[in-house]
């Protein structure tokens, strides 16, 4: 009996060490994974905001270890200016149109007495053709352009006997060069279908070819210009719109092509209007 009780003590005293012994080194474990998930900690909070050069004197790394964390930093801004260098490529888009024009008739007057002395007249319609790049914003977007209107000039009105000088058709030519900033407003960002207004202003520069006592006449002169239209999205951000345009041209002074001294004034400038139809392409 009495040797029964020693055996159990000497079976008891084992299984109390062999406890101790595996609580230890759960413990030793233990503190092993805390230091290392600290040491992990410590290199991303270096890659994050420390110089890679101080990483040798704080976390005594091996020269390999610092070169392998700087490489890893340039490649993650590297990412990171590509990423923004895309997403910013995506905003810019092209877009072409092309549609009439009806150029408008303009009074000349006398500077001196403010009287019309002739009314240039166009009789047929021209026709205007427009490129542009621009960036949308979302619902805003800003586009620079340039459009151009050709057209005739047909006939003037000599105002003090009613005269009417017709031109024919090898003479009177007209073109115009338009180079406008433009901004838009979407009413429905990023749908198929979406009405829009916009407002440009530029200047003009206007040449038309010699008429009977009228010779080759190019001017410039400020424009405004509004628009209205509708676009619709088809397929992968390619985009159809029509619009209706008016530019509106700054008159300006002229004389009257004799070599006299007197001063006139276009007070209807180089005024259009008209509709075209146009594609835009998103980069």
């Amino acid at each position: 009996m009495i040797h029964r009780k020693i055996l159990f003590l000497i079976i008891f005293i084992n299984f109390l060490l062999a406890s101790c012994a595996l609580i230890k080194q759960d413990i030793k474990k233990n503190d092993v994974k805390k230091i290392k998930i600290s040491e992990e900690k410590k290199i991303a909070k270096v890659v994050e905001e420390k110089d890679p050069r101080d990483l040798k004197e704080e976390l005594n790394f091996p020269e390999e270890n610092i070169k392998e964390v700087k490489l890893t930093k340039i490649k993650i801004n590297n990412n990171e200016k590509v990423e923004n260098i895309e997403k910013l490529k995506k905003d810019f888009y092209l877009n072409f149109a092309f549609g009439y024009s009806n150029l408008e008739n303009y009074d000349v007057y006398n500077t001196s007495t403010n009287r019309a002395i002739w009314d240039d007249r166009y009789t047929e319609l021209g026709h205007t053709i427009e490129i542009g790049l621009g960036y949308d914003f979302g619902k805003i977007r800003t586009e620079i352009s340039y459009a151009r209107e050709n057209g005739r000039f047909d006939e003037y009105l000599t105002y003090f006997d009613n005269s009417i000088t017709k031109i024919g058709n090898e003479r009177g030519k007209l073109h115009k060069d338009f180079y406008i900033v433009n901004i838009y407003y979407d009413f429905r960002s990023k749908k198929k279908i979406t009405p829009f207004i916009g407002l440009g202003t530029g200047f003009v520069n206007s040449v038309q070819d010699s008429a009977p006592f009228i010779p080759e006449y190019v001017r410039q002169a400020l424009v405004l210009q509004l628009k209205g239209g509708l676009s619709y999205e088809f397929y992968d951000k390619n985009v159809m719109y029509l619009e209706g345009f008016i530019r509106n041209a700054k008159s300006h002074t002229t004389n009257d092509g004799l070599g006299t001294p007197y001063i006139y004034e276009a007070k209807k400038g180089f005024d259009s209007s008209g509709i075209q139809i146009g594609f835009r392409r998103i980069l």
